[in-house]
């Protein structure tokens, strides 16, 4: 069988870019549930300061646009996730409420809020710690 290279098009790029972008959502996906089962641990996880020494090693703007979409998707992803203070919390709240038939609260929903939002920022000391050792080891 005789394979020839697909034509340097426009439509190829975007097909292309469409193709890698789902493998990566379907990695991203991967990765949560083997950090839920206990797979893979916190501190294997990356912060800014991780993610901007692998963006320093980038050669060229071909790797660095790349870079960029993946911390964008990786980003989206994880503004979903359903823990308070991200947009997955609200959605989860608003679906509670809606199953209620009434609205929480507000200061139920404050509580919950400053909850998500103490955890969230332990888990980017804890993974910025982690990163800094990773850097300096």
């Amino acid at each position: 069988m005789n394979l020839k290279p697909a034509e340097d098009t426009f439509w190829n790029h975007c097909r292309q870019g469409g193709i890698m972008t789902k493998d990566f959502l379907f990695s991203i996906v991967d990765n949560l549930k083997q950090l839920w089962m206990g797979n893979v641990g916190v501190d294997q996880m990356m912060g800014p300061v991780g993610i901007s020494e692998v963006v320093s090693k980038t050669n060229g703007i071909k790797e660095f646009v790349y870079m960029l979409a993946l911390i964008s998707i990786s980003l989206g992803i994880t503004n979903l996730l359903p823990i308070p203070a991200l947009d997955g919390g609200k959605i989860v709240i608003l679906i509670i409420e809606a199953i209620r038939g009434k609205p929480l609260k507000e200061q139920t929903e404050i509580n919950i809020q400053l909850l998500g939002f103490s955890l969230l920022i332990a888990l980017s000391l804890y993974i910025t710690y982690h990163d800094m050792i990773r850097i300096f080891r």
